[in-house]
């Protein structure tokens, strides 16, 4: 009884899929093609794509193809159009044309990044004025073998408002340890010929030992998009240390 009343089923409605079939197909062939907008998207992307990097479209091209080969297939996704057409340039002159347009682009980059580093670092002062961003009593450094040959310590710190900044350094300066072995302090607060003399009397407030200076055991300087560099960051909370040995760099968790 099952089996029949499925054959009756399948018998009832397989004529009106026979029978639609034909408008089905007369409704394609009598409508006529459209061009919509889901269609149109992906070319205005790639048009807008093309534009912010001010390439033509015949360097687009050569780009796309590019991407398409071995630099598509071993870079990162997120490789820009000028450095993947600068490293497949044809000759020296396209190589250096290419070159500048990237040199260009990341200075300018590194300005606005600069220049929010400081507003935000403002900010954070203004909002959390009294708040202390490292915690010194959990600050424990290793015996005498601190740094080995060859090895100094980067500290980025800021000249102002910064009780944190001041503590961590009197108490590396105090390290027995840390005598001879070069430290070099970057204010990440501060700019060239403009805040010098800041720096000088931050130094004589500190109590810093001019001999260190004079033998090159410690240094003090401006940052100038140092800490960008060698974090690839905004600048943060401060201070931070890092252990640097030939090209190998360490962040110090503090």
């Amino acid at each position: 009884m099952v089996a029949k009343r499925l054959l009756r089923v399948v018998g009832f409605v397989a004529p009106l899929i026979a029978f639609q079939r034909p408008a089905q197909a007369n409704e394609s062939r009598t409508q006529p093609l459209t061009y919509t907008e889901s269609q149109a998207q992906p070319v205005a992307e790639d048009t807008l794509r093309r534009e912010q990097w001010s390439l033509s479209t015949d360097e687009w091209n050569r780009y796309k193809s590019l991407m398409q080969g071995i630099r598509g297939s071993i870079s990162p996704a997120s490789i820009s159009p000028i450095e993947v057409l600068g490293t497949h340039a044809r000759d020296d002159q396209e190589r250096k044309r290419y070159a500048e347009i990237w040199a260009r682009m990341r200075h300018e980059d590194a300005e606005r990044i600069l220049v929010f580093q400081q507003a935000y670092a403002e900010a954070f002062q203004r909002l959390y004025p009294n708040e202390l961003l490292v915690d010194l009593r959990r600050l424990k450094f290793p015996g005498q073998q601190a740094l080995d040959s060859g090895e100094r310590l980067l500290v980025f710190l800021k000249s102002k408002h910064c009780p944190a900044c001041e503590s961590l350094v009197q108490r590396l300066l105090r390290q027995p340890a840390f005598q001879t072995q070069r430290i070099d302090l970057y204010f990440v607060d501060t700019q060239p010929q403009r805040d010098d003399g800041l720096i000088q009397q931050w130094a004589k407030q500190q109590h810093i030992d001019n001999d260190r200076i004079r033998q090159g055991l410690l240094t003090l300087n401006h940052d100038q998009g140092n800490y960008f560099k060698v974090t690839q960051q905004l600048v943060g909370t401060m201070p931070q240390v890092f252990k640097l040995k030939g090209q190998t760099l360490e962040a110090l968790r503090l």
